[in-house]
């Protein structure tokens, strides 16, 4: 029986969190709106119009593609400058090594996953990438994880999430996936916790160091 771990990209594998946010407050500073960074913050790991329909449950569909286009203007010249979260590549090359599957999910753009998963140096163990338009709902519904769960051929008992929001606790939740948290991405532990993480961790390099114990040591040892 295959036993595998889903991971999702941003904040988690690869520090990407506090740009998207910027890039995310300019776009609805643009359109006339003072979002504060925090609640920006908070609302990072969700798709782009779920993201602007759960800060700005108003904005009109021609107002959510200015603030859209917006962040991507000024996101994706970033990427040339950003890093993975220490730890990253080594985790998942760990994770192969000991012959679970690896797979990722994630609500960015298939381009913008892939090129991400390459600055961990570790994308040849990637088995199935599932992004935004591999799904009609992003994270905290399930059905990112219900996909990636698919396309790897794993059932929910025999795989755990990694991520580094609430959104991703609850989406793995939702789809009976256990789930663990890095502290990465600016979430506290306490708040990874009550959205349904069973152990926190501070970043992928700190989980490396504790691969056979917890969750992960508990996926290993089935």
């Amino acid at each position: 029986m295959r036993r595998g771990v889903i991971f999702d990209i941003d904040g988690t594998l690869v520090d990407t969190n506090y740009l998207h946010v910027v890039a995310w407050w300019e776009g609805f500073r643009r359109q006339g709106h003072h979002i504060p960074m925090v609640d920006i913050h908070g609302a990072i790991g969700r798709a782009d119009r779920a993201l602007i329909d759960y800060l700005l449950p108003r904005a009109t569909d021609e107002e959510a593609e200015a603030i859209s286009e917006t962040h991507a203007r000024l996101y994706k010249p970033r990427l040339d400058e950003v890093r993975p979260v220490p730890g990253a590549g080594e985790l998942l090359k760990a994770v192969a090594d000991r012959g679970l599957t690896v797979v990722v999910a994630t609500s960015a753009p298939k381009d913008d996953a892939e090129r991400l998963i390459a600055l961990t140096g570790a994308q040849d163990v990637v088995s199935e990438l599932v992004h935004a338009d591999d799904v009609d709902k992003s994270k905290p519904h399930p059905e990112p994880v219900r996909q990636a769960l698919k396309k790897a051929g794993l059932r929910a008992q025999d795989a755990i999430m990694l991520g580094d929001t609430l959104w991703d606790m609850l989406a793995a939740r939702s789809a009976k996936v256990g789930c663990v948290g890095v502290r990465s991405g600016g979430i506290d532990t306490a708040s990874l916790l009550d959205a349904g993480a069973e152990a926190v961790y501070k970043d992928c390099q700190d989980l490396l160091q504790h691969l056979e114990d917890g969750p992960t040591g508990r996926l290993l040892r089935n």
